[in-house]
């Protein structure tokens, strides 16, 4: 290998380690609590919340190998004259290019532009009944929303690197996150029509390019505090400094998918799964109940009913998707059941409770608050 070549390895790499988002941790949580806010009409999701999960992080995975993928995780807003004047830029494509040419517009990234397309996709999946490949494009979805309210993904100075900061890029959505992810705490809201989805794809740019200073500044504050970006005192301070912007971060990210797939979801005349039309089409035969007490610390009961008689599993997760706890694993004839959950061990936070028994699945959240 020649040294240009070489050189270019070495840049695709490093850029491909930049634009990563929240990293694999961060895009886990946004996509794994949209289910804090869909509706019950929208029964698919019961499937989908863990699919959701682990399939957040395939468009970071295409970059090795998809030389346009890169581009659609990020956009240097600040690096258009008309948004450092007006504070906005054209939301046509077209025109964009036609104004600045081809080159610059795509060198700046086209996050905006791709969460459109993937929507559009979305919306032509749902019509086309076809369930597993709306969910992988949700996914899709799911991660360009997350690296838009990622503050350091909409800006020219993604790393620190105007400001003396260099590496605050990783240290910020990364180190500091797989860190602390487990104070991420947020609950959902209630899902609205999105009638314009230019607007609200470029509103989204707009507001939490306001977080771009809070981001930097925070990172010169515990620098300053702990002498250094490396110690834990370093990313403690940070962590302290941007726990709520942070969060609120990610409770907009996951609410604004939801919002997103709700939307692809009734543009295609809220369709019905193969699965679910079988269910719908048969008497109801299982009935998962709400944890009580709610909140709960930390012992609280789960029910739940079947009319017939089947293998049922029952078990519990964190935020993260990750499987904490398997309660009921067994076959058992049809009647009312009640199992304790008890959290010993378990940090505060949210937690998901799934039962499953052969196409049933229903998932219900429950709160551990000490």
């Amino acid at each position: 290998m020649n040294i240009k070549s070489k050189l270019l390895l070495a840049a695709i790499t490093i850029c491909s380690t930049l634009f990563i988002g929240w990293g694999n941790v961060g895009h886990r949580i946004i996509n794994t609590r949209t289910i804090l806010s869909v509706t019950p009409a929208m029964s698919f999701w019961g499937s989908w919340s863990d699919s959701l999960a682990a399939h957040g992080s395939d468009a970071d995975n295409r970059k090795n190998i998809d030389p346009t993928e890169a581009p659609k995780h990020y956009i240097d807003i600040d690096n258009y004259a008309e948004f450092i004047s007006n504070g906005y830029i054209s939301q046509s494509f077209d025109s964009l290019v036609l104004q600045h040419g081809i080159t610059f517009v795509m060198n700046q990234g086209i996050l905006p532009w791709a969460i459109m397309n993937t929507f559009d996709s979305l919306q032509a999946a749902f019509q086309n009944d076809q369930f597993h490949k709306a969910m992988l494009i949700a996914a899709d979805l799911g991660h360009y929303v997350g690296d838009m309210h990622m503050p350091l993904h909409i800006t020219r100075n993604y790393n620190g690197q105007y400001t003396g900061q260099t590496g605050v890029h990783s240290r910020f959505e990364s180190t500091m996150i797989n860190t602390y992810n487990t104070q991420i705490v947020y609950s959902g809201d209630s899902l609205i029509y999105v009638e314009n989805i230019s607007d609200y794809v470029f509103q989204m740019i707009y507001n939490n390019y306001n977080y771009v200073d809070s981001v930097l500044k925070a990172d010169s504050l515990a620098k300053a505090f702990a002498g250094n970006t490396t110690s834990s005192a370093y990313y403690s301070k940070m962590w302290e400094l941007s726990k709520g912007f942070t969060t609120k971060l990610f409770k907009e990210a996951s609410y604004k998918l939801t919002c997103l797939i709700y939307t692809a979801w009734l543009n295609a005349g809220s369709p019905v799964s193969v699965e679910e039309e079988s269910i719908l089409q048969s008497p109801s035969t299982f009935n998962l109940y709400q944890n009580y007490p709610n909140p709960f610390n930390p012992t609280t009961k789960i029910s739940w009913q079947s009319s017939v008689g089947s293998w049922q599993t029952l078990k519990v997760y964190d935020v993260l998707g990750n499987e904490v706890a398997t309660l009921v694993n067994e076959e058992k004839p049809a009647g009312s059941y009640e199992v304790s959950f008890n959290a010993d061990g378990l940090s505060s936070g949210i937690y998901f409770y799934k039962l499953f028994s052969g196409n049933f699945v229903e998932t219900k959240k429950m709160i551990l608050l000490r």
